[in-house]
C-alpha cells in the first residue's frame, strides 16, 4: 500500500500451534487428515529432504523464493537448523524449513518455511514440516512451535498441525488492560460500601477472635507489634529481629525491613541479641521450618511474629505466631488495610505511640469487606485454577519457581526465567500490555498476577505476551 498508512493488527489474543515431539507416531495421528494425505502424496512425487549445506550459494538460492527473506538471521548460529527439499529427477531446490531454539526453553521454533511453485505442487511444505517432526521426535526438545498468524490462510495451515495450543498477542493494544498483582481495581472502587459493623463481624469470624487491630497497611502493623514489645520491655532499640522466609534467600521485602528498622535491628542469623523471630510465608507457600522456629522462640521465651500477608488461606499458616500479620490488599479487592491478630491495641496508643489511627479509613475498609469479602476457600480455588493455567500455557518456555502443593493458596504466579537478563527483558515487554509484573532479583523469576478477580482469559493474555517475547528473542517473524 502506498503512502505508508497501513492497519496492522496483531494486538489481540490468538492461538498458536504446538507439536509434541515426544513420539512421532502420536504426532502423525494428531495431524489433520488433509496434512497426512498431502505428505503421502508428496512422498510419491520424487522429493528428497536433506540438511541445509550451509553454503552462501545455497542460502542465496533459498532466499530467492522466500517471500520475507528478512526472516532469515543475519548471523547463523548453532541453534539454527535447516532442511531443504530437492527434486530427485532435476535436483531443483523445491523448498526449505528453518528451525531455531532458544536457551532456557524446551521448544524448537519454526523460523522460516518457503517453497517454489513446483515445490508446492509436489507437496514440499508438508513434507518438510513432517520431516522436521520425525527427525526431532524423542530428542532434546519437547515441542515444535509452528506459530500463530493473523493471516487467516496461514493460521489455517498452522492449525492442521496443532496438537496443543497456546495464546499469543504480539503487540500492545491501543487500549490495554490495567491488571495489577493485587485484586483491587477501578471496578472494585466503584462498589458501594456496606456496614462497618458487619464487616468487623466477618473479620472476627474469619480470624476466630476479636483480638485484632486494624491498620492502614500491614507494614504499620509490623512496627506497632514491635513497639508494643518495647513497651512490655521484651526488646529495645539494640535488639535484633531474626527474619526467616520460606526460601531462606537474601531477598526480604523493603516493607518488612523498613518497618523493623523503625524500632530496632534485624538479621537473618540468630545471635545473643535475637529478641524476636519474624517468620514469613512467601507468596502463599508455608514456611517449611515453622515448627523449628516456634520451638526456638519457646526455648528462648521470645515472641514469634508470623507474617501471613501472603500466607493466609494456605494450610500450615496462621498457627505458629504469638501474633500474626495479614494484608487486606493482597487478599481482597480493597484499597488499603492490614491486620495485627493477637493484639488489640487501645485507641490512645494507636494515636500517640503508633501514629496509625485512621477511623475513617478503617470504616471504609470494613464497609468494603462487608460487601466484597468472599470465602477463603472460594478464593483459593479460583487462584489455584489460574496458577495451573499459567503452568500449562508457559510449560515449554518456563517452569514455576514453586510446585503447587495441595492446600496452598498462591498469591502470584512465579515464572522462572533462564537468567536475570531474560527476566528483565520479558518483564519490560509484558508491562507494555498493561500488566503489573514484578522481578524477583537473584532468582531470575517474574511475579505475575494470580487473584480471584481474574479469569483464564486474563492469564491467556499475559502468557500470550510472554510467548510473543520469546518468539521475538528467537528472531521469529510476527506474521
Amino acid at each position: 500500500m502506498e503512502g505508508g498508512f497501513r492497519y496492522i493488527s496483531k494486538d489481540y489474543v490468538i492461538s498458536g500451534s504446538l507439536i509434541d515431539l515426544s513420539d512421532a507416531d502420536r504426532a502423525w495421528e494428531a495431524l489433520d487428515k488433509r496434512v497426512r494425505t498431502s505428505v503421502r502424496k508428496g512422498e510419491r512425487m520424487g522429493v528428497k529432504i536433506r540438511v541445509f549445506n550451509g553454503s552462501i550459494e545455497e542460502l542465496e538460492a533459498l532466499k530467492s523464493f522466500t517471500p520475507n527473506d528478512d526472516d532469515i538471521p543475519e548471523q547463523w548460529e548453532d541453534r539454527h537448523i535447516a532442511y531443504v527439499a530437492i527434486a530427485e529427477d532435476t535436483q531443483e531446490r523445491l523448498g526449505w524449513i528453518l528451525l531455531a531454539g532458544v536457551h532456557g526453553t524446551t521448544k524448537l521454533f519454526m523460523l522460516c518455511h518457503a517453497s517454489t511453485p513446483e515445490g508446492k505442487r509436489r507437496q514440499s511444505p508438508n513434507l518438510l514440516l513432517w520431516h522436521a517432526i520425525k527427525i526431532h521426535s524423542g530428542k532434546g526438545h519437547t515441542h515444535l512451535d509452528i506459530g500463530a498468524s493473523y493471516r487467516p490462510s496461514l493460521q489455517d495451515y498452522f492449525e492442521g498441525y496443532r496438537q496443543e495450543e497456546y495464546s499469543m498477542i504480539m503487540r500492545p493494544p491501543e487500549l490495554p488492560i490495567d491488571l495489577r498483582i493485587t485484586p483491587f481495581d477501578t471496578a472494585a472502587y466503584g462498589v458501594a460500601s456496606g456496614s462497618p459493623e458487619s464487616g468487623r463481624k466477618k473479620l472476627e469470624q474469619l480470624f476466630g477472635t476479636d483480638n485484632f487491630t486494624i491498620f492502614p497497611r500491614a507494614m504499620y502493623a509490623i512496627a506497632a507489634a514491635l513497639r508494643e514489645y518495647v513497651i512490655e520491655g521484651r526488646l529495645n532499640s539494640e535488639s535484633e529481629v531474626l527474619i526467616t522466609t520460606s526460601t531462606e534467600t537474601p531477598y526480604i521485602s523493603g516493607c518488612v525491613t523498613r518497618a523493623i528498622e523503625s524500632v530496632c535491628k534485624w538479621s537473618q542469623m540468630p545471635s545473643e541479641k535475637t529478641a524476636a523471630v519474624f517468620l514469613i510465608h512467601e507468596f502463599g507457600w508455608p514456611h517449611p521450618d515453622a515448627a523449628k522456629w516456634r520451638a526456638f522462640c519457646d526455648e528462648r521465651k521470645i515472641p514469634l511474629i508470623e507474617d501471613c500477608a501472603y500466607g493466609w488461606g494456605s494450610d500450615g499458616t496462621g498457627i505458629w505466631g504469638d501474633v500474626k500479620i495479614y494484608s487486606a490488599t493482597k487478599m481482597f479487592p480493597v484499597q488499603f488495610g492490614g491486620f495485627l491478630v493477637g493484639m488489640k491495641i487501645p485507641f490512645e496508643r494507636m494515636w500517640h505511640q503508633h501514629g496509625s489511627s485512621d477511623v475513617g479509613k478503617e470504616n471504609e475498609l470494613l464497609g468494603q469487606l462487608d460487601v466484597q469479602m468472599e470465602s477463603i476457600e472460594e478464593i483459593r480455588e479460583k487462584r489455584r485454577k489460574l496458577w495451573m493455567r499459567y503452568e500449562k500455557n508457559l510449560a515449554s518456555v518456563s517452569k514455576p519457581y514453586f510446585a503447587l502443593r495441595e492446600g496452598v493458596m498462591p498469591f502470584t504466579y512465579l515464572a522462572k526465567m533462564h537468567n536475570e537478563d531474560e527476566m528483565r527483558r520479558v518483564s519490560a515487554f509484558v508491562k507494555r500490555f498493561g500488566v503489573e509484573v514484578g522481578n524477583w532479583y537473584h532468582h531470575s523469576a517474574l511475579f505475575l498476577p494470580c487473584h480471584q478477580r481474574m479469569t483464564e482469559r486474563h492469564v491467556d493474555y499475559i502468557c500470550g505476551a510472554i510467548l510473543a517475547n520469546f518468539r521475538e528473542n528467537c528472531g521469529i517473524p510476527k506474521e
